[in-house]
């Protein structure tokens, strides 16, 4: 089916040699020399990390051609069936969830080491940009937000997609604008209740925020204007003759959860909840932009946090409304124990709060609590960044090397040994989606969120013994 094109192809990178790659960078190790401080490793963890880098480059192979990895993913039988809607192929085109620009992000995070790869990275975003249509700019992970966000991690200088980036930024405006509008006469009409996609990660105001602060120097004044929003969304709403916190949802955090949730909740998801908006006022705060009110409003999101964390230091993955209103403190999470939900995404906002506003007490209780849920049953059941195995070595890689705590710094081996271990050469994407219910999702998924490139991107973090070069893991907020 043909779409209206908005953006053009993607221009090549400029700067580049004749094959659309850039001068090579001195490698020392197997490193440029620009990389991240490695860590110190035994034989055995080296072991590891070595193993972790050879399957990163087999997946790379599989994820280089873009027509190739389309025809896995939308292969015969490859199919999601979601409850209450027809099969569909795992596959969205413009979106980092399952489409090319996520699987641009690893080719731009590889290409780092080896510029080879910024030829398969924008053959990625190529291939998103001719498939963008129209008026399509929603959040971070869909449409024009997710294609920015991509051409500028492959970006190695100001004029690489500069022009589509000029495009694609006139359209976030807008759709910041139309977010911010709505908001403000909702908050002004003082009606409580706030929409997740207003203002969460993957499609609201904390995601596309976090894409306005890689640009801030043309997207200041959206920029401010979002973080503005945001500490509003902190003041607290009467609602049912309850004060409570302002960013109480008044649905079910998904369908078929009605009946537990009658009244709403409020969400402490990183993917979904307020951890978002949290971690973005950090983030801000340690790149120099700070608004009236955004270190009181990121103290008042920590206090609530910490009162409703459990005696074993986890995090619920949601507070109902009744248990809000109760003021108990919960019991141990028994949930996801995931980037999305849980203690692990929840005590890398925490952290990066600390981090920012230099508070020593609310980094130690992320570390512990991290810590603690490492150690603790793992409700996983895949390999994906969002709610599987990969996207918790990530969050340990980067606050183990940020904190340079040891007891996160000794259970990254075994993280990256639990997805090295699901790693499948005879399957076509390495790594097969958890199929529960049986027959409900599809097994080969090559995108960034669930998928296979995600999975590389935070094995090569591993592998490499540093952070990120690329603002990749900015997708994830956890940077």
């Amino acid at each position: 089916m043909s779409t209206q094109r908005t953006t053009g192809a993607a221009e090549e990178p400029a700067g580049a040699n004749g094959d659309g790659t850039a001068a090579r960078e001195p490698v020392r190790n197997g490193r440029s020399e620009a990389a991240g401080t490695a860590v110190g490793r035994t034989a055995a963890e080296q072991e590891t990390a070595d193993r972790a880098a050879a399957v990163v480059a087999e997946l790379a192979g599989r994820l280089a051609d873009p027509e190739a990895v389309v025809a896995v993913a939308t292969a015969e039988g490859n199919l999601d069936r979601p409850p209450g809607r027809g099969p569909l192929h795992p596959w969205g085109g413009v979106t980092l969830a399952e489409g090319h620009p996520g699987v641009a992000l690893l080719f731009a995070e590889l290409a780092q080491d080896d510029p080879r790869h910024r030829t398969h990275a924008h053959a990625h975003l190529a291939a998103a940009a001719r498939s963008l249509s129209a008026g399509q700019g929603a959040g971070l992970y869909t449409g024009t937000p997710a294609l920015a966000l991509a051409a500028c991690a492959a970006r190695r200088g100001p004029a690489d997609y500069a022009t589509m980036l000029d495009r694609l930024d006139t359209q976030v405006d807008t759709r910041v604008r139309q977010l911010l509008t709505a908001e403000d006469e909702r908050l002004t009409a003082r009606r409580a209740g706030v929409s997740m996609d207003v203002y969460d990660l993957i499609l609201g105001l904390a995601g596309i925020g976090r894409y306005l602060l890689l640009r801030a120097d043309r997207h200041r004044t959206a920029l401010t204007d979002t973080l503005t929003y945001l500490v509003r969304l902190t003041d607290p709403v009467r609602h049912l003759e309850h004060t409570v916190p302002g960013w109480w949802v008044p649905d079910a955090p998904g369908l078929g959860q009605e009946s537990h949730f009658p009244r709403g909740h409020f969400n402490l998801g990183l993917a979904h909840g307020i951890c978002g908006p949290l971690a973005l006022f950090a983030l801000a705060e340690e790149a120099g932009v700070s608004v009236p009110g955004q270190r009181e409003a990121a103290t008042r999101i920590v206090d609530w946090l910490l009162s409703r964390q459990a005696e074993d230091l986890s995090w619920p993955a949601v507070v109902a409304w009744d248990d809000e209103i109760a003021g108990a403190r919960p019991g141990p999470a028994h949930g996801r124990t995931a980037w999305c939900y849980g203690t692990p995404g929840v005590a890398h906002a925490v952290y990066l709060a600390g981090r920012a506003w230099d508070r020593g007490d609310w980094r130690l209780t992320a570390a512990d609590a991290l810590a603690a849920s490492l150690d603790g049953p793992q409700a996983l059941v895949d390999c994906g960044l969002c709610h599987g195995w990969s996207g918790l070595l990530q969050i340990a890689c980067r606050m183990a090397l940020d904190s340079g705590d040891e007891r996160l710094l000794a259970r990254l081996p075994r993280l990256a040994e639990q997805v090295l271990d699901a790693y499948d050469p005879e399957l076509p994407l390495g790594y097969r989606y958890a199929d529960t219910p049986p027959g409900l999702w599809a097994p080969h998924r090559a995108g960034f969120l669930e998928g296979t490139a995600g999975i590389a991107l935070s094995l090569h973090t591993y592998a490499s013994g540093g952070t990120p070069r690329t603002p990749w893991d900015a997708a994830l907020l956890l940077s």
